[in-house]
């Protein structure tokens, strides 16, 4: 690898993070309640993306290349998650709404303690939600199965290998976490609308799900 390529791989990762989806797009919902619990899910993706970024340097993409049913048993798996994830938001967000117009205004009078409507999640689970988010994000399976894959060359070296690891964990750490407590400043105005963050953001999710199985289960019909 050539530092011109490496540095046009920092490039491209600094897109695919930073353009929306189901990471962002979880740390939102998650972090509208809590920031520790906003942080923690961050960690959580980026545990994801540190998984995703070693398996394709020890050979993800070559493999989903030779062995395409790879990919689409992938897609059923996290599309799986997601639709137990996104119907579960949209549940938590409409109950959260029948909750009164009184604990609305008191979270958003005391945007530090009082949390929004909804279910605040322990540091734990909301790491443990973060990573699997991420495992099952459509954009993280095509981003390193295919685009991610075609930098990494045969022979390049642990050298190279251990700098990329290094450089991209950091850059997302720095990223994710950043917008993690980005996300705590605008608590006031999260705490009175986090029932509708719940009820979008487990729509997207669900539009996801079902994009993911369908494209999983077709791939797998046309190599029957």
């Amino acid at each position: 690898m050539t530092v011109s390529t490496y540095l046009a791989l920092i490039g491209i990762w600094i897109a695919a993070i930073a353009s929306p989806g189901p990471d962002l797009v979880q740390i939102i919902r998650v972090g509208a309640k809590s920031r520790a619990a906003g942080v923690a899910c961050a960690f959580g993706i980026m545990a994801g993306n540190a998984l995703w970024i070693a398996a394709s340097l020890l050979g993800l993409g070559a493999l989903i290349q030779a062995v395409p049913q790879v990919l689409a048993v992938l897609q059923l798996i996290g599309g799986a998650y997601l639709l137990w994830m996104g119907v579960g938001a949209v549940r938590s967000g409409l109950a959260a709404r029948g909750q009164g117009a009184s604990s609305v205004s008191a979270a958003a009078t005391d945007t530090t303690d009082a949390p929004p409507a909804g279910t605040v999640l322990s540091a734990r689970r909301a790491f443990a939600t973060g990573v699997l988010t991420n495992l099952s994000n459509p954009k993280a399976v095509l981003f390193f199965g295919a685009v991610f894959a075609q930098f990494m060359t045969p022979g390049m070296g642990w050298g190279w290998v251990a700098l990329i690891l290094v450089t991209l964990v950091l850059i997302g750490v720095a990223w994710f976490v950043g917008f993690a407590v980005g996300v705590d400043k605008f608590a006031g105005v999260l705490a009175r609308w986090g029932h509708i963050v719940d009820v979008v953001t487990g729509v997207i999710f669900v539009a996801l799900a079902v994009w993911m199985i369908a494209e999983g289960a077709l791939s797998i019909a046309a190599s029957l």
